[in-house]
């Protein structure tokens, strides 16, 4: 029990000095980037490799992984997918030629395997698809390619988030140059909505009832801790039964799983928040990825560097291109479409945040500041979700497994 609770405090503790870090930058180093760098220094130095796994991180995390993506399936409305379809349309093209650059451009240089495993952390979820890549490389055994995926982890935030910004910036000022608000403002004064409100009282369409249609079958009084995680848990089981049989990536289906099942009343949004459970998740994901840095070593860190740089540079080029190009040939602003396609470099928390900073620090007052969010919101969280559905399900499930082929 001693060497456990032992490995359990090593783990955690480099978590936290992982925030530390992140805390006395500024978060210019990301609390994960800080307690991977700091992890790999301590093995290399001669800590032992075991703690992750004698801890337990190694069961929790896979548990854990599902959940977070799970959960980004009831981070948004189901009605804002349907009105926003045009904002998938960017996803999609904004993934595709991030794909096409970095696999095709990136490989002809630093070959195709190398490129290929790299791909799906840059081109499609940031963290959580750069750790999806991570498994699926190791269980193909291809562990010389870990490198590249993992450094690209410690990069997407610190590199992703202010791209996003400056152009989300540029579209901020190009909004309060026009007055929008106040043009939209005087355009809907005299519009009123209905409020439909389910029987509990609760408007449908809401945080609390995402479905538009259906009341939620539980209870929100009812709806416990306990009872949270345990959805989540069917909706885990569920995804894995539907990749053993369909061969599609768990990580998909459990995305797919929980947004149906805030389309039918069955979950209510953002399921970790409500189970006051995302900040023990986020140190269990850490301690998780732990395990997969064991086979780095300095060599291999030093021969990713190039690649990497490769990588991060095609991949923004390609998602922010390609969203923008998309978005205007559908009629949607070349610079917001840009900066959403630039968004699922890093998914989430980073698009909460540059949403939320941007709307923040370009508005004059709260009115403002309220228009200028709900303007860019909708379009830099759909399309993140959209391509990282996408582009988890393409390199995880199809292109990944061609490694063997190399």
């Amino acid at each position: 029990m001693t060497e456990i609770m032992l490995a359990v405090c090593v783990c955690v503790g480099l978590v936290a000095l992982g925030e530390i870090i992140s805390y006395f930058t500024k978060a210019v180093i990301p609390s994960m980037a800080g307690a991977l760098i700091i992890y790999l220094i301590l093995i290399w130095a001669g800590m032992p490799t075991s703690y992750p796994e004698a801890a337990g991180f190694t069961y929790l995390g896979d548990f854990v992984l599902l959940a977070i993506v799970g959960n980004l399936g009831t981070s948004v409305l189901p009605s804002d997918y349907a009105k926003n379809i045009k904002s998938l349309l960017i996803a999609v093209g904004a993934v595709v030629l991030a794909l096409i650059l970095c696999i095709g451009v990136g490989g002809l240089i630093f070959g195709f395997d190398t490129m290929l495993a790299g791909a799906g952390a840059c081109c499609g979820g940031g963290a959580v698809a750069g750790i999806a890549a991570i498994n699926k490389i190791n269980a193909l055994g291809c562990i010389a390619l870990l490198a590249v995926p993992t450094v690209i982890i410690c990069a997407v935030d610190p590199i992703g988030q202010p791209i996003a910004s400056f152009i989300l910036k540029k579209y901020a000022n190009k909004l309060r140059a026009q007055d929008a608000y106040l043009l939209e403002k005087v355009a809907n004064k005299d519009k009123n909505e209905e409020i439909r409100l389910t029987k509990h009282g609760v408007p449908f369409g809401s945080e609390d009832n995402p479905s538009n249609k259906f009341t939620n079958f539980i209870p929100i009084k009812l709806e416990e801790d306990g009872v949270i995680i345990f959805e989540l848990s069917i909706a885990i089981l569920l995804s894995c039964f539907m990749e053993n049989l369909t061969t599609i990536s768990s990580f998909v289906w459990v995305f797919l799983i929980c947004l149906v099942a805030c389309t039918f009343g069955v979950f209510r949004m953002n399921l970790l928040d409500r189970s006051h459970s995302a900040g023990l998740c986020n140190v269990i994901l850490i301690a998780y990825l732990f395990v997969s840095m064991n086979e780095i070593t300095p060599q291999s860190l030093l021969e990713s560097i190039g690649p990497v740089i490769a990588l991060i540079i095609l991949s923004a080029l390609g998602l922010s291109l390609g969203g923008g190009i998309v978005g205007k040939l559908l009629g949607y602003d070349f610079i917001l479409s840009a900066a959403a396609g630039m968004g699922i470099f890093f998914l989430f928390p980073g698009v909460a945040i540059v949403s939320s900073e941007v709307s923040a620090r370009n508005s004059r007052n709260e009115e403002e500041r309220n228009f200028m969010y709900q303007k860019i919101a909708p379009s830099m969280y759909i399309v993140a979700n959209g391509g990282f559905v996408l582009a988890l399900g393409l390199t995880v499930t199809v292109l990944l497994p061609l490694l063997n082929n190399f």
